[in-house]
């Protein structure tokens, strides 16, 4: 199994077999918390091999800083071979709990395959990042 794109960024399409991908990101800012982003997108491009013969089961999970699903994980199975795959998971209300590293998980059959910290941070009312 080969990861090609795994983001979270603001908006993607997937059209004519081609990934379109709007804003990709890392860092989410609010001057108070708990805090809201209210649109996102984790695109992934994977190719599945022939040594996977047999369906992959994949989850993305978002943890928090405490190593807890700040949404409730989403899976899919896909069909084993040699293939190209896209998903596109929106989520809406993403929840931010508190200022801290998170991180967006891909696993693919109960191996962790790409994991992308998500940088979550308070600012002060001027715009300016506590701290910095």
């Amino acid at each position: 199994m080969i990861l090609e794109i795994f983001t979270l960024c603001d908006a993607a399409t997937v059209h004519a077999g081609k990934m379109n991908i709007l804003g990709s990101f890392d860092t989410l800012s609010s001057d108070t918390f708990p805090a809201q982003h209210s649109d996102c997108v984790v695109a992934v491009k994977m190719r599945t091999t022939h040594d996977d013969v047999e369906p992959v089961d994949i989850e993305m999970h978002i943890i928090d800083p405490d190593g807890k699903d700040v949404i409730p994980p989403v899976s899919n199975q896909l069909e084993g071979g040699p293939r190209l795959h896209h998903h596109l998971w929106h989520i809406r209300g993403f929840p931010l709990p508190v200022p801290g590293v998170f991180y967006v998980d891909l696993i693919a059959n109960g191996v962790l395959l790409g994991r992308n910290p998500l940088f979550v941070r308070k600012t002060d009312r001027r715009g300016g990042s506590e701290g910095s």
